[in-house]
C-alpha cells in the first residue's frame, strides 16, 4: 500500500476558493433584495425606491423608502410594517399616500 507523501497530504487539505465563482455574501444580498421587493409589492408600496410619502399626520416625506430595521426573515402585515424615509420611522398604517418619484 501506498503511502501518501507530505506534499500530497497538504494539497489534500488546501481548499481552492478562488475557483468558486459563486459568492455566498453576494447571493444572500441579491436574495434579500428579491425578497424586499416582493415584500413591496404584497404591501404595495414601491420600497427601496425614490418616494413622497404623507402621514395621516399631514407629514410630506421625501426620500428613499425603506424597511425599518434588518430583519433577518422579513414577514409583515401591511399595517404593522415599519417603514423609514432618512430619520423618520413609521408604520405602514400611517401613510395616507404613497408616490414614487422618478
Amino acid at each position: 500500500m501506498d503511502t501518501p507523501q507530505p506534499d500530497q497530504q497538504i494539497r489534500q487539505l488546501a481548499f481552492d476558493f478562488a475557483d468558486n465563482s459563486t459568492d455566498g455574501l453576494s447571493l444572500w444580498r441579491e436574495q434579500r433584495r428579491a425578497s424586499i421587493r416582493r415584500l413591496g409589492t404584497e404591501l404595495g408600496f414601491p420600497l427601496g425606491e425614490q418616494c413622497e410619502v404623507e402621514l395621516h399626520s399631514g407629514v410630506i416625506l421625501r426620500g428613499k423608502l425603506v424597511l425599518d430595521g434588518e430583519d433577518l426573515f422579513l414577514s409583515a402585515k401591511r399595517d404593522s410594517a415599519m417603514l423609514r424615509v432618512g430619520e423618520k420611522t413609521f408604520s405602514a398604517g400611517e401613510i395616507d399616500s404613497c408616490l414614487r418619484i422618478d
